[in-house]
């Protein structure tokens, strides 16, 4: 496998410096486009680490991917209790700030606004990055041209901690994204397309679960492409190891060429 031109950008952010790592593929080609990734939840042992190798294999394939380390809400403000009682404020807004600064600096400064931004969660980063991408749809200047999540946490226990997340990607008035508009030019804007991934024996959900709320989704809004891609004998922790990278990265990769490009 070629190996990726590697950079690093420190930013500001409301929440202090960010190192962002830039993954881009070391040929000629043209870029597609730019990949967003939000690792899983650092209060419950994920981190940087578990997106490395995604953005290794998915940037071979032409794409140019972000990784980033998450900033959590403090313990003074709730803190891992804060799961359950609040709304993981300090993770959705570094998201979107992460993801405004990757349009300036490569969708605006460099003229290539025809380049796509792609918004990948695995895990709990994916609610993260669902409420993200709905913040980022109705306030920003970037507009998110595809959802991805791997192993997104649905299911009756997580929603304790994220359900507050779920309307995001759902769908409804609150949201605006893939549900009921506020204006006529919101109505006109194309529906990003969403693409769930997970294992087939993912511990904090169901493929029923999953199924069941991708219904939901399409009974919101009908013309909202969803689709599903399940990994046999797989649980959840194993398909966010580096195992399964290629694995992933690949179903991500045949799936963005197929849906957006």
């Amino acid at each position: 496998m070629p190996k990726p031109i590697v950079s690093i950008h420190t930013i500001t952010t409301s929440y202090g410096a960010s190192d962002i790592r830039v993954f881009e593929p070391s040929s000629d080609d043209d870029i597609l486009g730019t990949v967003v990734t939000v690792h899983p939840w650092s209060f419950l042992g994920g981190g940087e680490h578990n997106t490395i190798g995604l953005a290794r294999n998915i940037s071979t394939s032409g794409w140019r991917v972000i990784t980033f380390k998450l900033k959590s809400t403090p313990l003074y403000l709730g803190g891992a209790i804060g799961g359950i009682l609040f709304r993981h404020y300090h993770e959705v807004n570094h998201i979107a700030e992460v993801v405004e600064w990757a349009f300036e600096q490569y969708h605006t400064q460099n003229d290539t606004s025809d380049q796509h931004m792609i918004l990948l969660g695995s895990s709990a980063g994916a609610p993260f990055a669902g409420s993200a991408m709905a913040k980022i749809q109705q306030h920003q200047q970037a507009k998110i041209a595809a959802f991805i999540a791997v192993g997104y946490t649905f299911g009756n226990l997580a929603s304790l901690g994220f359900g507050r997340h779920f309307s995001s990607v759902v769908g409804n008035s609150a949201s605006n994204f893939c549900g009921s508009s506020s204006s006529s030019a919101e109505e006109d804007e194309e529906i990003p397309p969403k693409y769930f991934i997970m294992g087939e024996n993912d511990e904090f959900t169901s493929v029923e679960q999953l199924e069941s709320m991708v219904a939901r989704m399409k009974s919101v809004n009908p013309n909202c492409k969803v689709e599903v891609d399940v990994v046999p004998s797989v649980g959840h922790f194993q398909l966010e190891s580096p195992r399964y990278d290629p694995v992933v990265a690949e179903k991500v990769v045949q799936w963005l060429e197929d849906t957006i490009l």
